[in-house]
């Protein structure tokens, strides 16, 4: 039996069966205990053409995407355009780091990438395709205690981060201005969830995920349901 290909955060990889996906870049990996001797992965890979997807190598088999040099005579391989050089800031154009600036050029950069944000970015297991869809609505709907209340948002951040203390790397600025982002990808998740269950006649799962929940996630699910 052929081993299973190991790939390593960052490698670009392509989907077999799916080549209209495009190449992907292995952005979390997590070994698992399926596949010869326990080495199989589970990854999580941003493709361009399909978004972020979570992939069991032992059930499908990746191929390395291709990270050679470019063709001869192609974009990449054509001088870039000469440009004329940018005069040096003045103090008052210089940054702050201050928690209390207003500018989010951090946040800005990084909300025009494709990389990955531990801060903002939907965690595992409201996403993951191999849990059952109620799991990840019970999970979704979990993250609705939390607020940007200080003690709340503080808690966010160790849960999103793995941090214990998450402000020995980001300041209380930058919480503040990522929480808005999460929730609202997390809004929209929560709402295709429902979509998708209620257009499967799930209302008995729905039903069930409303019991006991505290009234924050209670609401949340009501307004998903409505909408």
């Amino acid at each position: 039996m052929a081993s299973i290909q190991r790939f390593a955060r960052g490698d670009r990889v392509v989907h077999p069966k799916r080549p209209e996906w495009g190449t992907g870049i292995v952005r979390q990996l997590k070994a698992t205990a399926s596949g010869p001797n326990g080495r199989a992965q589970k990854l999580t890979i941003d493709f361009p053409n399909r978004g972020r997807v979570v992939i069991d190598t032992s059930v499908v088999s990746l191929q390395p995407g291709h990270t050679g040099p470019p063709r001869p005579g192609s974009a990449a391989t054509s001088p870039p355009p000469a440009q004329a050089p940018r005069p040096a800031p003045s103090p008052k154009d210089s940054p702050t780091v201050s928690s209390t600036s207003t500018s989010a050029g951090w946040l800005n950069d990084l909300e025009g990438s494709t990389s990955k944000n531990e801060l903002w970015d939907l965690p595992d297991e409201l996403t993951n395709p191999f849990a059952s869809i109620s799991e990840r609505l019970q999970a979704t709907l979990e993250t609705y205690k939390y607020s940007t209340e200080p003690r709340s948002l503080f808690d966010w951040a160790v849960r999103q981060t793995g941090l214990n203390d998450p402000l020995s790397k980001y300041n209380r600025h930058e919480l503040e201005q990522a929480f808005p982002r999460f929730a609202r990808d997390r809004d929209a998740h929560l709402r295709d969830m429902v979509r998708q269950i209620k257009r499967a006649d799930g209302y008995a799962i729905l039903k069930e995920a409303g019991k006991g929940l505290f009234p924050a996630g209670r609401s949340a699910l009501d307004r998903a349901i409505r909408a």
